[in-house]
């Protein structure tokens, strides 16, 4: 009896949990539709799915290609100044040694 009892609160639980979950995505679907419409069109769009869609699998379907991480970075980089410059960085970090100073100052032990 008492695993019965869990069971039937797990599933009320559950039906809850989707009730909620299907309450709170009601901006994903057009024109407020019925989740069960919305289950039937992303039904159908599986079975004839759109052309994008066939293009990025076909895409993702594609064979890898070997290549060398050396030759990858060759290849990706960028020339020019880098997003990150040290003294712009040097001076972040004197601004916040300087308010850590001032919000805890030093304790002299003696």
């Amino acid at each position: 009896m008492p695993v019965v009892l869990g069971v039937l609160v797990a599933l009320i639980v559950a039906g809850v949990v989707l009730l909620v979950a299907s309450a709170s995505s009601a901006d994903d679907r057009r024109d407020d539709e019925s989740p069960w419409r919305a289950f039937r069109r992303g039904l159908a769009a599986r079975r004839n799915p759109a052309p994008d869609q066939v293009a990025a699998a076909q895409a993702a379907d594609a064979e890898p290609v070997d290549l060398s991480l050396a030759d990858f970075l060759r290849v990706t980089a960028e020339q020019g100044e880098g997003y990150l410059h040290v003294d712009d960085l040097a001076d972040g970090l004197q601004r916040a040694r300087d308010k850590a100073v001032r919000a805890v100052p030093l304790r002299r032990h003696g």
